[in-house]
Formats: C-alpha cells, structure tokens, sequence
C-alpha cells in the first residue's frame, strides 16, 4: 500500500466514480482502476461497491478512507514543516 494508491483510492471515494476520480488525480481511468484493484488485492478485501451509476464505498472502505486522510494529511504536514526548515536555514 502506497501514498498514491490511498490518494486514487480517496478520489474514488469523495469522486464517486472512477472518470472524476482520474480526472482529479491527472491520471487515466484505466490506471486509477488498476491501483485500485492492487489496493484491494494487498488489503484482501473488496473496498469498492461497483455499479454502473455510482461508486460506493465498502464498510472496509470507509475504514480505509480514515486512515487514507490521516497518512496524505501527515505527509503533507511534514513537507510544509521541512520547507519551512530550509527556508529558515537558505
């Protein structure tokens, strides 16, 4: 499981289908449906309902999602820390 398999994978979840997903990410659809299905295939357990309207997310997925925004949003923390480290020490 990687950073950017939770971003696609969160993008699917608040996107609620797979094209805005990709859109979103500036990747292809395929690529978003193929880190997904590597996501699931790693976790071992379905994190997407599928139908042919709508996305939804599995109670597994919800799950997931937490921690997803928790691991983006600590990354994201501490790059804006070290930039702000250099910036003090340049």
């Amino acid at each position: 499981m990687d950073l950017l398999q939770l971003e696609h994978f969160l993008a699917v979840v608040e996107e609620r289908t797979f094209t805005r997903a990709a859109e979103r990410v500036c990747r292809t659809q395929p690529a978003v449906s193929q880190s997904i299905k590597k996501l699931e295939d790693e976790v071992g357990v379905l994190l997407l309902t599928r139908t042919s309207r709508d996305v939804m997310p599995t109670e597994a997925g919800l799950l997931l999602a937490g921690y997803a925004r928790q691991m983006i949003g600590l990354r994201s923390e501490a790059l804006q820390l070290l930039r702000r480290q250099i910036r003090r020490t340049a």
